[in-house]
Formats: C-alpha cells, sequence, structure tokens
C-alpha cells in the first residue's frame, strides 16, 4: 500500500467520527464516488459514525458487493440499523452478498424493535451442546478466540437455553462430564422484546454479568453486555461474584495459550485498556 494509503487508513481508524463529519459535507453522489474507491476494512467505523440516512443513500448508489462489504464491517447494532434504512430489495442485495455469519447477526437483530433487548443484543456468544463433554469443550475453546463472556451457554438442538458452564468451571470438572450435568439451570433471561425499563431493571443482572436473550420460545439468541447498559444511559446492579468470574476467565485464557488477558479484563470492565506494548511488557 502507498504511503498515502497507510495514512489515510490510520486516520480514518483513528478518527471515525471526524472523518464522518467531513465526508458528510459533501453532496451523495460526492459521498457516493468516495465509497466506492475506498477500502472496506477502512470504512467501518466511518459508516457507523454517519448519519443512517446518508450513509444509507451513498451506499445505494454503489456497487452492491462494494456496500455488502463495508456493512460487513460494521458492528452488529450498526449494521442492522443501516440495513433497515434500505428498500427491501436493495437490503436482500446487500445481505445476499455479506458472508453468512455477518447476515445473519444482523437480520436477528431486525427481528425487532428499535431500543429492545432483542435489537441491542450482541449475537456473537459460545454455545454447546449439552452431550458435549468438557474436554471436547476445552479443546474447542483453545482452537477458537474467546468472545470476552465468562459463560459458555448449554443449548438444545432447538436452540432453547438449558443452562451456563461458567468458564472456570472447565478447569475444575472431570474431561468426560458433560456440559448438560454440569451447567447450571436456574438462571433468568431478557426477553427479547423487553424494552429500556425492564432491561436495567431485570434480575438477570444481578445473577450474571452478560446476562442470555432469549425469543418468545425460550431460544438463545444473543447476549445483552453491560457496556450496552450504559449506552442506554441506564444503571444495572452488577453481580458480586463478578471479580471471581473475571479471574476465572483470565485462567482459563491462561491454559488455552489465549494471551490477550487484559483485553478480556477490559471487556468485563475490570481493568483499562493497554496497548500492545504495555501488554508484552507485562
Amino acid at each position: 500500500m502507498e504511503v498515502e494509503g497507510i495514512i489515510a487508513g490510520a486516520f480514518l481508524a483513528n478518527h471515525p467520527a471526524e472523518a464522518a463529519r467531513a465526508i458528510e459535507r459533501h453532496s451523495l453522489a460526492q459521498v457516493a464516488d468516495y465509497l466506492s474507491g475506498s477500502v472496506p476494512e477502512h470504512m467501518g467505523a466511518v459508516v457507523a459514525a454517519m448519519d443512517p440516512g446518508v450513509a444509507a443513500a451513498a451506499l445505494a448508489d454503489i456497487d452492491r458487493e462494494l456496500a455488502a462489504r463495508i456493512v460487513e464491517q460494521l458492528q452488529p447494532a450498526a449494521a442492522s440499523v443501516l440495513l433497515s434504512r434500505f428498500p427491501p430489495d436493495l437490503r436482500q442485495q446487500v445481505l445476499d452478498r455479506m458472508s453468512p455469519g455477518a447476515a445473519g447477526r444482523a437480520r436477528i437483530r431486525m427481528q425487532y424493535p428499535p431500543g429492545t433487548a432483542g435489537a441491542l443484543l450482541d449475537p456473537e456468544c459460545i454455545t454447546a451442546a449439552p452431550e458435549q463433554t468438557v474436554a471436547e469443550t476445552q479443546r474447542r475453546l483453545r482452537q477458537a478466540r474467546l468472545s470476552g463472556q465468562p459463560y459458555l451457554f448449554v443449548t438444545g438442538a432447538d436452540g432453547v437455553l438449558l443452562g451456563i458452564v461458567e468458564l472456570g468451571a472447565l478447569l475444575t470438572s472431570a474431561p468426560g462430564a458433560s456440559l448438560g450435568v454440569i451447567a447450571r439451570r436456574e438462571l433468568t433471561a431478557i426477553p427479547a422484546n423487553a424494552e429500556r425499563a425492564t432491561i436495567l431493571a431485570h434480575p438477570a443482572w444481578t445473577d450474571l454479568l452478560t446476562p442470555p436473550v432469549v425469543d418468545g420460545a425460550g431460544r438463545l439468541i444473543g447476549i445483552m453486555r453491560y457496556e450496552t447498559v450504559r449506552q442506554l444511559g441506564g444503571y444495572a446492579a452488577r453481580p458480586a461474584a463478578a471479580a471471581a468470574v473475571a479471574l476465572d476467565l483470565g485462567e482459563l485464557a491462561w491454559s488455552a495459550g489465549i494471551t490477550a488477558v487484559g483485553e478480556l479484563m477490559d471487556v468485563l470492565g475490570h481493568t483499562p485498556r493497554r496497548s500492545p506494548e504495555a501488554t508484552a511488557g507485562g
């Protein structure tokens, strides 16, 4: 990549809001022209910071494949907001060109009205079948990057939430034990159609750091993160065991050969984000 491209990419990554405001000052035709010549990986945060109406109108005027690549760079919440602004035929064309995972995460959120738990959830969570053993789960987690959640959710073949397994329990349970046996089944979940007041006051927050969100049939569709509560301008009580759970998560990350423990702890809100240099230096 040429020096100009490197500098431009760094600016867009570090100053997405400023870049969005600068882009929006131009006509829609000019915005669309700029997006047509952009690198999709550089545009996710910038498009997310733009006015959704402007971003949607500009994306509608560019190549569908490129539009899909740009939308894929957005977080699921921002992607669903943007896609909801597209006419139905255009929305389908873009979704068809997105990766199955990104399209699926966006579709989940678009099923629910804005402001509800279903529209605010994080669809990426670790799930496993009840017959899966502790040893099998440990191998799986060593091969995949943890999502920053302190639980593994046990679901049936129909997707119904059956229980949770705290990641620390995977270190102390017998390798041959099934998750269905060691799972904690007494838990509360936030309904997908819950609105702001219900989300903030839900008793699940006193028990879990990342409460599950379920649909009307009890199927797990995602988790609610504490950062989302802060974005709602509210407060939810965190469980007293938060520190212990964080330590369990860090211990599992270490045993699985994952070095970004600081990043995982940051997700739980216990430590400030540190630079790679600081993490490497201890």
